[in-house]
């Protein structure tokens, strides 16, 4: 078996790294993406902190079922549910470098867990840490492996946006954590 130079070698794992949590260690590009309109329609009862907090855990994992998509089809909808802001421009970036250098990826095992969630007083934002422990494959875009599997075993921090007075939430920042 061929083995990668050690750029690309690099430059693949740090590519797995950002669409295996979604983010990376730091967002330092300010986007003016909006957080997407929500059709659920807000009632003029105020929403319960147990309330939001599963939305905030449902949001997480839209989040997550969208980086999985997006790691094995290289591809991002306009407008996923679950993600939005610097995390869906890293995302973005992520992608645009996986087509640039040609690379597939192939999840032999993903075992994803949501640590925690905390709701900031305000109910306008939460914050939520996860486990996500993946087994990849990269592979040319023929299905042929590129190299031999890889595993990462990442936890992060995830800032979560508040979608107006709805009970919606969207995945704003990710932060790697060590």
């Amino acid at each position: 078996m061929r083995r990668l130079a050690p750029h690309t070698t690099a430059v693949l794992v740090a590519a797995l790294a950002v669409a295996g949590c979604g983010g990376s260690k730091t967002h330092t590009t300010a986007t003016h993406t909006q957080a997407p309109p929500t059709s659920a329609t807000t009632t003029s009862q105020q929403a319960t902190p147990a309330a939001l907090e599963q939305a905030a855990r449902t949001a997480v994992l839209e989040d997550h079922r969208v980086l999985v998509r997006a790691l094995v089809t290289n591809f991002v909808p306009e407008t996923p549910p679950g993600t939005a802001g610097p995390a869906l421009a890293s995302l973005r970036k992520s992608v645009a470098e996986r087509q640039q250098q040609k690379v597939r990826v192939r999840i032999l095992s993903d075992s994803f867990r949501v640590l925690t969630v905390a709701l900031d007083p305000s109910f306008t934002s939460a914050t939520a840490t996860i486990l996500d422990t993946q087994r990849v494959l990269p592979t040319y875009p023929n299905g042929r492996p590129r190299g031999s599997p890889s595993a990462a075993r990442e936890r992060a921090r995830l800032e979560l946006r508040r979608i107006g007075d709805s009970e919606r939430f969207v995945v704003w920042k990710v932060t790697l954590l060590k």
